[in-house]
Protein backbone atom coordinates (compact mmCIF):
# COMPACT_ATOMS: atom_id res chain seq x y z
CA UNK A 1 0.00 0.00 0.00
CA UNK A 2 1.34 3.43 -0.97
CA UNK A 3 2.08 5.64 2.07
CA UNK A 4 0.03 8.81 2.35
CA UNK A 5 1.59 12.26 2.22
CA UNK A 6 0.73 12.68 5.91
CA UNK A 7 2.61 9.51 6.76
CA UNK A 8 5.66 10.58 4.74
CA UNK A 9 5.50 14.02 6.34
CA UNK A 10 5.45 12.46 9.81
CA UNK A 11 8.41 10.19 9.00
CA UNK A 12 10.33 13.05 7.42
CA UNK A 13 9.62 15.39 10.28
CA UNK A 14 10.89 12.75 12.71
CA UNK A 15 14.07 12.43 10.59
CA UNK A 16 14.80 16.07 9.82
CA UNK A 17 12.15 18.38 11.19
CA UNK A 18 9.76 20.61 9.26
CA UNK A 19 12.38 21.39 6.60
CA UNK A 20 11.40 18.15 4.87
CA UNK A 21 8.01 19.59 3.85
CA UNK A 22 8.95 20.83 0.31
CA UNK A 23 10.43 17.42 -0.50
CA UNK A 24 7.40 15.28 0.40
CA UNK A 25 5.94 15.11 -3.15
CA UNK A 26 9.39 14.21 -4.52
CA UNK A 27 9.87 11.51 -1.91
CA UNK A 28 6.42 10.13 -2.69
CA UNK A 29 7.44 9.64 -6.33
CA UNK A 30 10.67 7.96 -5.28
CA UNK A 31 8.73 5.27 -3.41
CA UNK A 32 7.65 2.90 -6.18
CA UNK A 33 5.98 -0.33 -5.09
CA UNK A 34 5.43 -2.97 -7.78
CA UNK A 35 3.87 -1.09 -10.73
CA UNK A 36 2.70 1.90 -8.68
CA UNK A 37 4.91 4.39 -10.53
CA UNK A 38 3.69 7.97 -10.07
CA UNK A 39 5.97 9.22 -12.88
CA UNK A 40 4.51 6.88 -15.46
CA UNK A 41 2.45 8.79 -18.07
CA UNK A 42 -1.25 8.59 -17.23
CA UNK A 43 -2.16 9.21 -20.85
CA UNK A 44 -1.38 7.72 -24.23
CA UNK A 45 -1.09 9.04 -27.75
CA UNK A 46 -3.77 6.61 -28.92
CA UNK A 47 -6.30 8.21 -26.59
CA UNK A 48 -5.35 11.84 -27.32
CA UNK A 49 -4.42 11.92 -31.01
CA UNK A 50 -4.28 8.44 -32.57
CA UNK A 51 -3.96 9.69 -36.16
CA UNK A 52 -1.39 12.40 -35.46
CA UNK A 53 2.09 11.63 -36.84
CA UNK A 54 4.71 12.18 -34.14
CA UNK A 55 8.12 10.56 -34.13
CA UNK A 56 10.78 11.40 -31.52
CA UNK A 57 14.52 11.05 -31.98
CA UNK A 58 16.49 10.30 -28.83
CA UNK A 59 20.22 11.00 -29.17
CA UNK A 60 22.10 8.80 -26.72
CA UNK A 61 21.32 5.59 -24.84
CA UNK A 62 22.91 6.39 -21.49
CA UNK A 63 21.01 6.63 -18.23
CA UNK A 64 19.00 9.71 -19.31
CA UNK A 65 18.21 8.35 -22.77
CA UNK A 66 16.99 5.08 -21.28
CA UNK A 67 14.48 6.71 -18.96
CA UNK A 68 13.25 9.00 -21.75
CA UNK A 69 12.44 6.11 -24.06
CA UNK A 70 10.87 4.06 -21.25
CA UNK A 71 8.38 6.92 -20.78
CA UNK A 72 7.86 7.38 -24.53
CA UNK A 73 7.07 3.71 -24.90
CA UNK A 74 4.64 3.84 -21.98
CA UNK A 75 2.82 6.75 -23.67
CA UNK A 76 2.74 4.95 -27.02
CA UNK A 77 4.80 7.59 -28.83
CA UNK A 78 6.93 6.30 -31.74
CA UNK A 79 10.66 6.88 -31.28
CA UNK A 80 14.11 5.93 -32.51
CA UNK A 81 17.27 5.99 -30.40
CA UNK A 82 20.57 6.89 -32.04
CA UNK A 83 23.64 5.75 -30.11
CA UNK A 84 27.24 6.23 -31.22
CA UNK A 85 28.49 3.25 -29.18
CA UNK A 86 27.86 -0.46 -29.65
CA UNK A 87 25.68 -0.83 -26.55
CA UNK A 88 23.68 1.16 -24.03
CA UNK A 89 25.22 2.68 -20.92
CA UNK A 90 26.75 5.98 -22.03
CA UNK A 91 29.54 7.05 -19.69
CA UNK A 92 29.34 3.70 -17.86
CA UNK A 93 30.11 1.91 -21.11
CA UNK A 94 32.90 4.26 -22.15
CA UNK A 95 34.69 4.53 -18.79
CA UNK A 96 36.20 1.19 -17.83
CA UNK A 97 39.30 2.27 -15.95
CA UNK A 98 40.45 0.31 -12.87
CA UNK A 99 38.53 1.27 -9.74
CA UNK A 100 35.67 2.94 -11.62
CA UNK A 101 32.56 3.14 -9.45
CA UNK A 102 29.75 5.55 -8.53
CA UNK A 103 30.34 8.15 -5.83
CA UNK A 104 26.64 8.24 -4.92
CA UNK A 105 25.07 5.40 -2.96
CA UNK A 106 23.89 2.90 -5.57
CA UNK A 107 20.44 2.60 -4.03
CA UNK A 108 19.94 6.26 -4.98
CA UNK A 109 21.91 6.07 -8.23
CA UNK A 110 19.19 3.95 -9.85
CA UNK A 111 15.72 4.46 -11.27
CA UNK A 112 12.90 4.68 -8.76
CA UNK A 113 10.75 2.43 -10.99
CA UNK A 114 13.48 -0.23 -11.26
CA UNK A 115 14.76 -1.06 -7.73
CA UNK A 116 17.80 -3.29 -7.50
CA UNK A 117 19.72 -5.06 -4.76
CA UNK A 118 23.28 -3.90 -5.38
CA UNK A 119 26.39 -5.97 -4.55
CA UNK A 120 28.14 -2.84 -3.21
CA UNK A 121 26.87 0.28 -1.47
CA UNK A 122 28.77 2.28 -4.11
CA UNK A 123 28.46 0.18 -7.24
CA UNK A 124 31.36 -0.78 -9.46
CA UNK A 125 31.25 0.27 -13.08
CA UNK A 126 30.45 -3.23 -14.32
CA UNK A 127 27.45 -3.54 -12.00
CA UNK A 128 26.10 -0.13 -13.00
CA UNK A 129 26.47 -1.00 -16.69
CA UNK A 130 24.75 -4.37 -16.19
CA UNK A 131 21.90 -2.63 -14.39
CA UNK A 132 21.36 -0.13 -17.23
CA UNK A 133 21.50 -2.93 -19.80
CA UNK A 134 18.97 -4.96 -17.81
CA UNK A 135 16.55 -2.04 -17.59
CA UNK A 136 16.88 -1.48 -21.35
CA UNK A 137 16.26 -5.16 -22.11
CA UNK A 138 13.34 -5.57 -19.71
CA UNK A 139 11.64 -2.56 -21.26
CA UNK A 140 12.20 -3.72 -24.85
CA UNK A 141 14.42 -0.81 -25.88
CA UNK A 142 17.15 -2.59 -27.84
CA UNK A 143 14.94 -3.11 -30.89
CA UNK A 144 14.51 0.68 -31.16
CA UNK A 145 18.21 1.56 -30.99
CA UNK A 146 20.47 2.22 -33.95
CA UNK A 147 23.92 1.51 -32.56
CA UNK A 148 27.13 2.87 -34.08
CA UNK A 149 25.26 5.92 -35.31
CA UNK A 150 26.39 9.47 -34.65
CA UNK A 151 24.40 12.64 -35.23
CA UNK A 152 26.50 15.15 -37.14
CA UNK A 153 23.90 17.81 -37.86
CA UNK A 154 20.41 18.74 -36.67
CA UNK A 155 18.65 21.46 -38.68
CA UNK A 156 15.12 22.77 -38.18
CA UNK A 157 13.07 22.55 -41.38
CA UNK A 158 10.57 25.40 -41.13
CA UNK A 159 8.50 24.23 -44.09
CA UNK A 160 8.18 20.66 -42.84
CA UNK A 161 8.00 21.75 -39.18
CA UNK A 162 10.44 19.02 -38.21
CA UNK A 163 14.11 18.31 -37.54
CA UNK A 164 16.35 17.19 -40.38
CA UNK A 165 19.06 14.97 -38.92
CA UNK A 166 22.28 13.99 -40.64
CA UNK A 167 23.50 10.64 -39.34
CA UNK A 168 26.75 8.83 -39.87
CA UNK A 169 26.82 5.06 -39.59
CA UNK A 170 29.73 2.89 -40.73
CA UNK A 171 31.20 5.85 -42.58
CA UNK A 172 28.04 6.51 -44.56
CA UNK A 173 25.91 9.66 -44.23
CA UNK A 174 22.14 9.39 -44.00
CA UNK A 175 19.34 11.94 -43.68
CA UNK A 176 16.18 11.42 -41.61
CA UNK A 177 13.34 13.69 -40.49
CA UNK A 178 11.91 13.66 -36.96
CA UNK A 179 9.18 15.76 -35.34
CA UNK A 180 10.92 16.10 -31.98
CA UNK A 181 14.54 15.66 -30.97
CA UNK A 182 15.73 14.90 -27.44
CA UNK A 183 19.47 15.19 -26.83
CA UNK A 184 20.47 12.75 -24.09
CA UNK A 185 24.22 12.96 -24.65
CA UNK A 186 25.09 14.17 -21.15
CA UNK A 187 27.89 16.48 -20.09
CA UNK A 188 30.74 14.03 -19.53
CA UNK A 189 31.01 12.28 -22.87
CA UNK A 190 33.91 13.93 -24.73
CA UNK A 191 37.33 13.40 -23.06
CA UNK A 192 39.47 16.49 -22.60
CA UNK A 193 43.25 16.51 -22.78
CA UNK A 194 45.03 19.36 -20.95
CA UNK A 195 46.21 22.42 -22.84
CA UNK A 196 49.89 21.60 -22.32
CA UNK A 197 52.57 21.94 -25.01
CA UNK A 198 53.79 18.63 -26.39
CA UNK A 199 50.83 16.46 -25.37
CA UNK A 200 51.39 14.36 -28.50
CA UNK A 201 55.19 14.32 -28.18
CA UNK A 202 55.47 11.55 -25.58
CA UNK A 203 57.14 8.43 -26.94
CA UNK A 204 55.61 5.96 -24.51
CA UNK A 205 52.03 4.87 -23.94
CA UNK A 206 49.59 7.60 -22.99
CA UNK A 207 45.81 7.79 -22.85
CA UNK A 208 42.83 9.46 -21.18
CA UNK A 209 40.99 7.75 -18.33
CA UNK A 210 37.87 7.48 -20.52
CA UNK A 211 39.87 5.70 -23.24
CA UNK A 212 41.59 3.15 -21.03
CA UNK A 213 44.05 0.96 -22.90
CA UNK A 214 44.14 -2.46 -21.24
CA UNK A 215 46.87 -3.60 -23.62
CA UNK A 216 49.31 -1.44 -21.65
CA UNK A 217 50.90 -3.43 -18.81
CA UNK A 218 51.79 -1.13 -15.89
CA UNK A 219 53.45 -3.77 -13.75
CA UNK A 220 56.85 -2.48 -12.72
CA UNK A 221 56.50 0.64 -14.86
CA UNK A 222 57.02 4.32 -14.07
CA UNK A 223 53.68 6.05 -14.47
CA UNK A 224 52.81 9.74 -14.48
CA UNK A 225 49.24 10.81 -13.75
CA UNK A 226 47.96 14.29 -14.54
CA UNK A 227 44.88 15.23 -12.55
CA UNK A 228 43.41 14.59 -9.11
CA UNK A 229 39.70 14.75 -9.89
CA UNK A 230 37.07 12.05 -9.46
CA UNK A 231 38.46 9.60 -12.02
CA UNK A 232 42.10 10.10 -11.04
CA UNK A 233 41.32 9.53 -7.36
CA UNK A 234 39.86 6.15 -8.27
CA UNK A 235 42.60 5.21 -10.72
CA UNK A 236 45.75 6.18 -8.79
CA UNK A 237 45.27 3.74 -5.86
CA UNK A 238 44.78 0.91 -8.37
CA UNK A 239 47.85 1.79 -10.45
CA UNK A 240 50.00 2.29 -7.36
CA UNK A 241 49.43 -1.36 -6.43
CA UNK A 242 51.27 -2.61 -9.53
CA UNK A 243 53.52 0.18 -10.85
CA UNK A 244 57.11 0.58 -9.76
CA UNK A 245 56.52 4.29 -9.30
CA UNK A 246 53.56 6.65 -9.68
CA UNK A 247 54.06 10.39 -9.95
CA UNK A 248 50.92 12.42 -9.30
CA UNK A 249 50.81 15.92 -10.76
CA UNK A 250 48.39 17.63 -8.38
CA UNK A 251 47.47 21.12 -9.53
CA UNK A 252 44.78 21.59 -6.89
CA UNK A 253 43.49 19.62 -3.92
CA UNK A 254 39.89 18.47 -3.58
CA UNK A 255 37.76 18.21 -0.45
CA UNK A 256 37.06 14.63 0.57
CA UNK A 257 33.87 13.48 2.25
CA UNK A 258 34.39 10.65 4.78
CA UNK A 259 32.56 7.58 3.47
CA UNK A 260 33.49 4.44 5.42
CA UNK A 261 31.26 2.19 3.29
CA UNK A 262 32.74 3.42 -0.02
CA UNK A 263 34.31 0.05 -0.84
CA UNK A 264 31.98 -2.09 1.28
CA UNK A 265 29.89 -4.99 -0.01
CA UNK A 266 26.21 -5.31 0.82
CA UNK A 267 26.32 -8.61 2.64
CA UNK A 268 25.38 -10.36 5.87
CA UNK A 269 22.26 -9.12 7.63
CA UNK A 270 21.98 -6.11 5.33
CA UNK A 271 21.70 -8.31 2.24
CA UNK A 272 19.22 -10.56 4.01
CA UNK A 273 16.98 -7.57 4.69
CA UNK A 274 17.12 -6.41 1.06
CA UNK A 275 16.35 -9.88 -0.26
CA UNK A 276 13.71 -10.98 2.24
CA UNK A 277 11.82 -8.00 3.66
CA UNK A 278 9.21 -6.67 1.21
CA UNK A 279 9.78 -3.02 0.22
CA UNK A 280 12.90 -2.75 2.36
CA UNK A 281 14.95 -1.51 -0.62
CA UNK A 282 12.41 1.24 -1.35
CA UNK A 283 12.36 2.47 2.23
CA UNK A 284 16.14 2.28 2.48
CA UNK A 285 16.32 4.48 -0.63
CA UNK A 286 13.75 6.88 0.81
CA UNK A 287 15.69 7.06 4.06
CA UNK A 288 18.89 7.94 2.19
CA UNK A 289 17.09 10.69 0.29
CA UNK A 290 15.60 12.10 3.48
CA UNK A 291 18.94 12.12 5.26
CA UNK A 292 20.61 13.78 2.27
CA UNK A 293 17.93 16.46 1.91
CA UNK A 294 18.71 19.22 1.12
CA UNK A 295 22.36 18.13 1.07
CA UNK A 296 25.03 20.75 1.66
CA UNK A 297 23.39 23.41 -0.49
CA UNK A 298 22.64 25.70 2.45
CA UNK A 299 26.30 25.50 3.46
CA UNK A 300 27.78 26.67 0.16
CA UNK A 301 25.76 29.90 -0.15
CA UNK A 302 27.78 33.08 0.30
CA UNK A 303 26.78 34.93 3.48
CA UNK A 304 26.76 38.63 2.57
CA UNK A 305 27.50 39.52 6.18
CA UNK A 306 30.54 37.26 6.33
CA UNK A 307 34.07 38.04 5.13
CA UNK A 308 34.00 35.38 2.42
CA UNK A 309 37.36 34.29 1.02
CA UNK A 310 39.07 31.22 -0.42
CA UNK A 311 38.80 29.51 2.95
CA UNK A 312 35.06 29.79 3.53
CA UNK A 313 32.02 31.69 2.25
CA UNK A 314 29.86 31.58 5.39
CA UNK A 315 30.02 30.50 9.04
CA UNK A 316 28.42 27.14 8.25
CA UNK A 317 30.71 26.68 5.25
CA UNK A 318 33.64 27.27 7.57
CA UNK A 319 32.22 24.75 10.04
CA UNK A 320 32.01 22.09 7.30
CA UNK A 321 35.58 22.96 6.30
CA UNK A 322 36.75 22.48 9.89
CA UNK A 323 34.99 19.12 10.07
CA UNK A 324 36.48 17.82 6.81
CA UNK A 325 39.90 19.23 7.62
CA UNK A 326 39.69 17.67 11.08
CA UNK A 327 39.25 14.29 9.42
CA UNK A 328 42.17 14.83 7.01
CA UNK A 329 44.77 16.41 9.31
CA UNK A 330 45.42 13.30 11.48
CA UNK A 331 45.96 11.25 8.31
CA UNK A 332 48.89 13.45 7.25
CA UNK A 333 50.30 14.16 10.73
CA UNK A 334 53.37 12.11 9.84
CA UNK A 335 53.64 13.59 6.35
CA UNK A 336 53.36 17.39 6.58
CA UNK A 337 54.84 17.60 3.08
CA UNK A 338 51.51 16.32 1.74
CA UNK A 339 49.43 19.02 3.36
CA UNK A 340 49.11 21.29 0.33
CA UNK A 341 48.20 18.31 -1.83
CA UNK A 342 45.50 17.11 0.58
CA UNK A 343 44.02 20.24 2.21
CA UNK A 344 42.34 22.43 -0.45
CA UNK A 345 42.90 26.16 -0.59
CA UNK A 346 39.31 26.76 -1.64
CA UNK A 347 35.91 26.76 0.06
CA UNK A 348 34.00 23.54 0.47
CA UNK A 349 31.79 23.25 -2.61
CA UNK A 350 33.97 25.30 -4.94
CA UNK A 351 35.05 22.07 -6.65
CA UNK A 352 33.40 18.70 -6.76
CA UNK A 353 33.56 17.02 -3.33
CA UNK A 354 34.89 13.47 -3.59
CA UNK A 355 34.09 10.41 -1.52
CA UNK A 356 36.91 8.74 0.39
CA UNK A 357 37.42 6.13 3.08
CA UNK A 358 41.05 6.96 3.83
CA UNK A 359 42.40 5.27 0.69
CA UNK A 360 43.50 8.52 -0.97
CA UNK A 361 45.94 9.65 1.71
CA UNK A 362 47.21 6.11 2.24
CA UNK A 363 48.00 5.97 -1.46
CA UNK A 364 49.83 9.31 -1.48
CA UNK A 365 51.91 8.12 1.47
CA UNK A 366 53.09 4.97 -0.31
CA UNK A 367 56.84 4.70 -0.87
CA UNK A 368 56.34 4.32 -4.63
CA UNK A 369 54.13 7.42 -4.96
CA UNK A 370 55.42 10.95 -5.44
CA UNK A 371 53.26 14.09 -5.48
CA UNK A 372 54.41 16.98 -7.65
CA UNK A 373 52.77 20.35 -7.15
CA UNK A 374 54.93 22.31 -9.57
CA UNK A 375 53.20 23.49 -12.71
CA UNK A 376 53.78 21.40 -15.83
CA UNK A 377 55.64 23.26 -18.59
CA UNK A 378 55.47 20.65 -21.34
CA UNK A 379 55.20 16.98 -22.20
CA UNK A 380 58.41 15.69 -23.76
CA UNK A 381 59.39 12.55 -25.65
CA UNK A 382 60.52 10.91 -22.41
CA UNK A 383 58.11 12.37 -19.88
CA UNK A 384 57.17 15.69 -18.33
CA UNK A 385 59.11 18.89 -17.78
CA UNK A 386 57.93 21.23 -15.01
CA UNK A 387 58.11 25.02 -14.81
CA UNK A 388 61.01 24.82 -12.34
CA UNK A 389 63.09 22.91 -14.90
CA UNK A 390 62.74 19.51 -13.25
CA UNK A 391 62.20 16.53 -15.53
CA UNK A 392 60.33 13.30 -14.86
CA UNK A 393 60.73 10.31 -17.14
CA UNK A 394 57.90 7.80 -17.57
CA UNK A 395 56.94 4.63 -19.35
CA UNK A 396 53.24 5.61 -19.26
CA UNK A 397 51.35 8.90 -18.87
CA UNK A 398 47.70 8.84 -17.77
CA UNK A 399 45.36 11.79 -18.21
CA UNK A 400 42.66 12.07 -15.57
CA UNK A 401 41.76 15.51 -16.88
CA UNK A 402 38.01 15.30 -17.28
CA UNK A 403 35.77 16.19 -20.17
CA UNK A 404 34.63 19.05 -22.40
CA UNK A 405 31.77 19.49 -19.95
CA UNK A 406 30.86 23.05 -20.94
CA UNK A 407 30.89 22.27 -24.68
CA UNK A 408 27.31 21.07 -24.70
CA UNK A 409 26.37 18.96 -27.76
CA UNK A 410 29.96 19.09 -29.05
CA UNK A 411 30.63 18.26 -31.87
CA UNK A 412 27.03 18.17 -33.20
CA UNK A 413 26.01 21.18 -35.31
CA UNK A 414 22.51 22.40 -34.39
CA UNK A 415 20.62 25.01 -36.46
CA UNK A 416 17.24 26.39 -35.45
CA UNK A 417 14.62 28.80 -36.81
CA UNK A 418 15.92 31.26 -39.41
CA UNK A 419 19.34 29.66 -39.47
CA UNK A 420 20.04 30.33 -35.79
CA UNK A 421 23.20 28.49 -34.73
CA UNK A 422 23.06 26.94 -31.28
CA UNK A 423 26.85 26.97 -31.12
CA UNK A 424 26.87 30.72 -31.77
CA UNK A 425 23.98 31.24 -29.37
CA UNK A 426 26.06 29.49 -26.72
CA UNK A 427 29.32 31.24 -27.61
CA UNK A 428 29.08 33.28 -24.40
CA UNK A 429 27.95 30.30 -22.31
CA UNK A 430 25.43 27.48 -22.67
CA UNK A 431 21.99 28.35 -21.31
CA UNK A 432 18.61 26.65 -21.42
CA UNK A 433 15.25 26.98 -19.70
CA UNK A 434 15.23 24.46 -16.83
CA UNK A 435 18.25 23.01 -18.63
CA UNK A 436 16.05 21.70 -21.44
CA UNK A 437 14.84 24.22 -24.02
CA UNK A 438 16.18 27.22 -25.96
CA UNK A 439 14.20 29.87 -27.91
CA UNK A 440 14.22 29.43 -31.72
CA UNK A 441 14.90 25.71 -31.35
CA UNK A 442 11.35 24.33 -31.28
CA UNK A 443 10.53 20.74 -30.39
CA UNK A 444 14.06 20.30 -29.04
CA UNK A 445 14.86 19.17 -25.52
CA UNK A 446 18.09 18.51 -23.65
CA UNK A 447 18.58 16.05 -20.79
CA UNK A 448 21.34 16.82 -18.26
CA UNK A 449 21.68 20.13 -20.02
CA UNK A 450 23.12 23.49 -18.95
CA UNK A 451 22.86 24.21 -15.23
CA UNK A 452 21.35 20.88 -14.22
CA UNK A 453 24.37 19.36 -12.50
CA UNK A 454 23.76 18.14 -8.95
CA UNK A 455 26.77 18.60 -6.68
CA UNK A 456 25.68 19.14 -3.08
CA UNK A 457 21.91 18.73 -3.35
CA UNK A 458 21.33 15.18 -2.18
CA UNK A 459 19.71 12.73 -4.60
CA UNK A 460 21.43 11.84 -7.86
CA UNK A 461 21.55 12.73 -11.54
CA UNK A 462 19.39 9.65 -12.18
CA UNK A 463 16.61 11.26 -10.14
CA UNK A 464 17.02 14.49 -12.12
CA UNK A 465 16.84 12.50 -15.36
CA UNK A 466 13.57 10.93 -14.26
CA UNK A 467 12.15 14.39 -13.51
CA UNK A 468 13.41 15.72 -16.85
CA UNK A 469 11.82 12.82 -18.73
CA UNK A 470 8.55 13.48 -16.92
CA UNK A 471 8.63 17.12 -18.06
CA UNK A 472 9.40 16.20 -21.69
CA UNK A 473 6.51 13.73 -21.77
CA UNK A 474 4.18 16.39 -20.41
CA UNK A 475 5.37 18.73 -23.17
CA UNK A 476 4.54 16.10 -25.79
CA UNK A 477 1.11 15.65 -24.22
CA UNK A 478 0.48 19.36 -24.69
CA UNK A 479 1.59 19.21 -28.32
CA UNK A 480 -0.94 16.47 -28.96
CA UNK A 481 -3.80 17.96 -26.96
CA UNK A 482 -3.41 21.35 -28.63
CA UNK A 483 -2.94 19.74 -32.05
CA UNK A 484 0.14 21.96 -32.30
CA UNK A 485 3.04 21.24 -34.61
CA UNK A 486 5.61 23.14 -32.56
CA UNK A 487 6.36 24.42 -29.09
CA UNK A 488 9.10 26.98 -28.46
CA UNK A 489 10.03 28.47 -25.09
CA UNK A 490 9.31 32.20 -24.88
CA UNK A 491 12.46 34.37 -24.94
CA UNK A 492 11.40 36.41 -21.90
CA UNK A 493 10.80 33.25 -19.86
CA UNK A 494 14.18 31.92 -20.95
CA UNK A 495 15.99 35.19 -20.09
CA UNK A 496 14.32 35.65 -16.71
CA UNK A 497 15.12 32.08 -15.67
CA UNK A 498 18.77 32.26 -16.69
CA UNK A 499 19.27 35.64 -15.06
CA UNK A 500 18.05 34.10 -11.83
CA UNK A 501 20.35 31.09 -12.33
CA UNK A 502 23.40 33.30 -12.92
CA UNK A 503 22.63 35.50 -9.93
CA UNK A 504 22.25 32.47 -7.67
CA UNK A 505 25.40 30.75 -8.97
CA UNK A 506 27.43 33.90 -8.33
CA UNK A 507 26.69 33.55 -4.62
CA UNK A 508 27.47 29.85 -4.38
CA UNK A 509 30.96 28.65 -3.41
CA UNK A 510 31.58 27.41 -6.97
CA UNK A 511 30.74 30.81 -8.44
CA UNK A 512 32.51 32.89 -5.79
CA UNK A 513 35.80 30.99 -5.69
CA UNK A 514 38.59 31.62 -8.20
CA UNK A 515 39.73 27.99 -8.06
CA UNK A 516 39.82 26.16 -11.38
CA UNK A 517 36.82 23.91 -11.81
CA UNK A 518 34.92 22.07 -14.55
CA UNK A 519 31.79 23.74 -13.21
CA UNK A 520 32.76 26.84 -15.22
CA UNK A 521 33.22 27.44 -18.92
CA UNK A 522 36.25 29.14 -20.47
CA UNK A 523 34.78 32.58 -19.69
CA UNK A 524 34.28 31.77 -16.04
CA UNK A 525 30.49 31.43 -16.18
CA UNK A 526 29.04 28.57 -14.16
CA UNK A 527 27.35 26.64 -16.95
CA UNK A 528 27.07 23.28 -15.19
CA UNK A 529 25.55 23.57 -11.74
CA UNK A 530 21.96 23.92 -10.61
CA UNK A 531 22.01 26.53 -7.84
CA UNK A 532 18.60 25.86 -6.29
CA UNK A 533 17.11 22.99 -4.28
CA UNK A 534 16.07 19.62 -5.65
CA UNK A 535 12.58 20.42 -4.35
CA UNK A 536 12.40 23.45 -6.64
CA UNK A 537 13.56 21.39 -9.62
CA UNK A 538 10.81 18.90 -8.84
CA UNK A 539 8.23 21.68 -8.74
CA UNK A 540 9.44 23.15 -12.05
CA UNK A 541 9.45 19.81 -13.86
CA UNK A 542 6.28 18.35 -12.36
CA UNK A 543 4.26 19.74 -15.26
CA UNK A 544 4.77 22.16 -18.13
CA UNK A 545 3.53 25.71 -17.61
CA UNK A 546 1.66 26.25 -20.88
CA UNK A 547 2.23 30.01 -20.78
CA UNK A 548 6.00 29.46 -20.89
CA UNK A 549 5.80 28.37 -24.53
CA UNK A 550 4.64 29.61 -27.90
CA UNK A 551 2.70 26.94 -29.78
CA UNK A 552 2.52 26.78 -33.56
CA UNK A 553 -0.10 24.99 -35.64
CA UNK A 554 1.52 25.29 -39.07
CA UNK A 555 4.38 26.66 -41.12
Amino acid sequence: MRPTYDFLRAVGDWFLGSGIEPYIPLLAEELVFDTDDLRRPRWSKDRIAPARPLHVAIIGAGESGIIAVVRLKQAGIPFTIYEKNADVGGTWLENSYPGCRVDINSFVYSYAFAPHVWPDYFGMRGDVLSYLQRVAKENGLYEHIRFGTEIEDATWNQEAQSWALTLRCEGQAEAVSRDVVVFAVGQLNRPKLPDIPGVNAFGGASFHSAKWDYSVDMNGKSVGVIGTGASACQIIPQVAEVAQKVTVFARTATWLLPTPELHERVDGSARWLFENVPSYAQWYRAGLLMLQTPGLLDHVIVDQGYAADEQAVSPTNDLVRQQLQGWLEPQIADRPDLRDAVIPNSPVGAKRILRDNGTWVKTLKRSNVEVVRTQIAEVTKNGIKCADGSRHEFDVILYGTGFHASKFLFPIKVTGVGGASLQERWSDGARAYIGMTVPDFPNMFYMYGPNTNLVVHGGSIVMFSELTAKYILDALRLLLEKDARTMDVRPDVFEDYNQRVDEANSVRAWGFSKVNSWYKDVRGRVSQNYPFTAAEYYQRTNSVVTADFNFGTGS
